[in-house]
């Protein structure tokens, strides 16, 4: 645990690097009741705890920091792909999407003592963030389409990584689609042939696209041109 938390904390500065990966595994023994616990606290066990991070996964500027940071840099297309993935399905899924204070960004944190860290607003917006801004205008400007009356059915992708497209409609106006499990896919060769079937009624234009619009016939396309600016995609149906 105290190694799989030091890569979730690849990002943070060094110099609070042990400062909050200290606590977070002091809290962790501590419920774990094995050797130590709350009520009957072990000083020995627990100072052999605190000294292991500092030497280790908490030194901010030893060789584990190096290598934590060069597997973190190898991950983090993966770990994009996730990150916006889950974003996208939980603001445009049925039922009404609950975003805590911080979380419309990526939000890095430590259950303990980082939740009890006074709010600090990101000082650049990121991606994941102008991602939910967008899903949520479009959940107020649809509320039809979202809302209790509105439908949700699945899509189906067909090809050697079908498995690896998750994507669904709502209402037949709004396509959500999300790569899944994106590592496994780059280990079996990518998309290749892999198709998704969109509603036949379009066409569908790419809201979270970078290229003023970008649009989809209706019917079959290719999931890697779909994917080809980003592992996740929200489509809207145009109309005259």
């Amino acid at each position: 645990m105290a190694w799989q938390s030091a890569y979730g904390c690849a990002e943070l500065p060094a110099d609070e690097l042990f400062e909050r990966l200290e606590p977070a595994l002091l809290k962790a023994v501590r419920e774990a009741g094995l050797f130590t616990s709350w009520t009957e606290p072990d000083p020995a066990y627990e100072r052999a705890v605190s000294e292991f991070v500092a030497a280790g996964p908490g030194d901010g500027s030893g060789v584990a920091r190096t290598l934590i940071a060069e597997f973190a840099d190898a991950l983090a297309p993966h770990v994009r792909a996730q990150v916006l993935g889950a974003a996208l399905v939980h603001l445009t899924m049925p039922g009404v999407p609950d975003l805590y204070q911080g979380t419309e960004s990526e939000y890095l944190a430590l259950v303990d003592p980082d939740n009890r860290r006074p709010f600090r607003r990101p000082e650049v917006p990121d991606e994941k963030q102008a991602l939910t801004a967008l899903a949520l205008g479009l959940r107020r400007e649809l509320p039809d389409v979202f809302g209790a009356s509105g439908t949700y059915a699945p899509l189906a992708a067909d090809g050697p990584a079908a498995s690896h497209l998750h994507a669904f409609h709502r209402s037949g106006e709004v396509v959500t689609a999300v790569t899944r499990l994106s590592l496994r896919l780059a280990d079996g060769g990518g998309w290749r042939d892999t198709v998704l079937e969109l509603p036949a009624d379009g066409p569908w234009r790419d809201l979270l696209s970078a290229t003023p619009g970008r649009e989809f016939p209706g019917g079959a396309v290719a999931a890697a041109e779909l994917f080809a600016e980003r592992p996740v995609a929200l489509l809207r149906r145009v109309r005259d």
